[in-house]
Parts: structure tokens; sequence; C-alpha cells
């Protein structure tokens, strides 16, 4: 008796699951929603703090929470976009032209990479502008093992690159994609999904490159940990836009002897410690006892590592 009662104790946990589980999948709202909250901040002139905005903020919140409190979202009809930005990437006939920021950056970009220039690309690398408020004195102790860093970075994304066909760098770092306008929308999604999923991963290899600063770091102090930390993320600045390392990067030819343009995503694995160094540069007699810099630079931190 003890058995079939333990038995039928497990169909019921089991059954609660699965139907939870179903529950769940059928009521996911939350990408309908913030969708929608793009959309509406884009057509008003008060942005994300337009009244249809705070209400799907707030939707949004709910439905973030249904996993845990089991409290289901309905997306209102009256807040369904009818229309879309064209930066969002929708079929034509549902798209607007956005003339805010977004939109004028989408455009700017996609005209850009309509554009079949790539072999001109490989020699307009020295017109690069080159940040010199990004160099500190100590940096030149990192930039060997920055050069050496920077060349397998290269050349895993390259393979990356070629794996997915994606033609420009630009795309798998922004994820706006060009390359699978041809394929349909379901193809599109799996694989730009995947492809942002091994792009992160990739980068998040690098930033423990980069945090591996030595044995000792546990003995410095965290002024110092930090210095360590600007001195090696401006080597990584340099060894990408410098004009004498990028001369050098274009005389480096790949297996097929084929001329490969240098990636410049690589600098900006280190992006918060970059902002450390230019906003103690920009203003040194402004910011004091070091708390707006660290503040900064660990909001930007758990933006893009968290």
């Amino acid at each position: 008796m003890k058995k079939i009662t333990s038995h039928v104790f497990v169909f019921f946990i089991l059954q609660d699951i699965v139907d939870f589980f179903v529950k769940n999948i059928s009521n996911d709202s939350l990408g309908v929603i913030c969708n929608a909250h793009v959309v509406h901040a884009d057509q008003s002139e008060y942005g994300a703090m337009d009244e249809k905005c705070l209400k799907l903020a707030e939707l949004a919140a709910t439905a973030v929470d249904f996993p845990k409190t089991g409290k289901m979202v309905n997306m209102p009809a009256s807040l369904k976009p009818k229309v879309y930005p064209d930066f969002m990437d929708k079929d034509h006939f549902q798209s607007y032209k956005s003339e805010k920021i977004l939109g004028r950056l989408y455009r700017k970009i996609k005209d850009a990479s309509d554009q079949d220039n790539s072999s001109e690309l490989v020699y307009a690398y020295e017109d690069l502008p080159y940040d010199t408020e990004l160099e500190v004195p100590g940096a030149r102790d990192y930039l060997f093992e920055a050069w050496q860093t920077k060349c397998s970075y290269d050349r895993q994304l390259n393979a990356l690159l070629g794996q997915f066909r994606v033609e420009k760098e630009g795309e798998v770092v922004t994820g706006h994609f060009f390359s699978f306008n041809k394929l349909n929308s379901r193809k599109q999604g799996e694989i730009k999904e995947r492809l942002k999923n091994a792009y992160y991963a990739l980068n998040k290899q690098y930033r423990h490159a980069f945090e591996e600063v030595g044995q000792d770091l546990l003995e410095l102090t965290d002024e110092e940990m930090n210095t360590r930390y600007e001195n090696k993320a401006s080597a990584w600045y340099q060894v990408t836009y410098h004009p004498r390392w990028l001369e050098k990067f274009i005389e480096t030819k790949d297996p097929d002897g084929e001329l490969v343009p240098p990636r410049l995503s690589f600098a900006w694995i280190p992006a918060d410690y970059l902002v450390r160094i230019k906003v103690k540069n920009r203003d040194k007699g402004k910011v004091g006892g070091g708390k707006p810099i660290d503040s900064l630079a660990s909001y930007l931190s758990e933006r893009i590592w968290s």
C-alpha cells in the first residue's frame, strides 16, 4: 500500500512539474512586451517615459517573475504595435522609417554594409582614429603579451565568422546581421542565437585571459589592482588601434595567403578599464576619491559580463 501511495505521489509531482512547464512556455509574453516597449518609445516624443512604455515596464516586471509567482500577464490589445521601426528588422510592409538615433544608426550601418568595398577596408585602417588619451606609461610592459593574445583572438574570431559565413566583424559585435538576409526569419533567428552565444563565449574566454595578471594579485590593494588592469587594457587598445601595430598586422596573411583585415573588437573586451583611463585623463581635477570612476566601471562590467 505504501509503495502504491509513493508512486501516486511521484506521479502527481511530475504532473505538476509538466503542467507548470507547459503553462510557463505558453504564457511567456516577455519578448512581446519588450518589443512593444521599444516600438512605443521610438514613436513617442517622451521616449521610455511615455505612458504606454511605463505600463509595459510594469507588465515586463511581472512577466519576469512569472516562474516564481505564477502570476500571468496578458498583453493588452491597445499596446500591441501595428507597425515597427525599421531598425527592428521586421517584414518590410510592417516597418516605418525611424527618425530617432537608433533608426539613423541602423540605416547608416546598413548602407555601409551594403557597399561591397571589403577590398578597400584593409588599406583604410591606416586612417583609423587613435586616442592617445588611452595610453598609460605602464602599458609597455604588457604590449608583447597583448599582441600574442590579440593574434589568438583574431584567429578564433575569423574562424567563427567563417563558420557562420558572416562577412563583417561589426555584424557579430552589434548583433545586427545582414549576411543572413536571404534566409527565412525562423532560420535567421536560430543562426543568430547560436552565433551570439558563440561570440559571447569567445569574449568571456578572453575576459578571463585579461583578468590573469599574475600570482601576486591577491597581495595588491584595490588601487594597485586597478592600475595594473588599466595598464593591461591600454596595451590591448594599443595593439588593436595604434598605426604601428596595425601595419604589423596587415603584413600578416592567413594560411591561404589571403590578406585578412585586423579585428577591432579585441580592444573593447576590457571596456570598463578603458573608461577608467579616459575619465581620469579627461577629468583629473573633477574626480575625487575614485568613486565616480569605480561606479561607472562596475556598471559597465556588470552589464557586459553578467
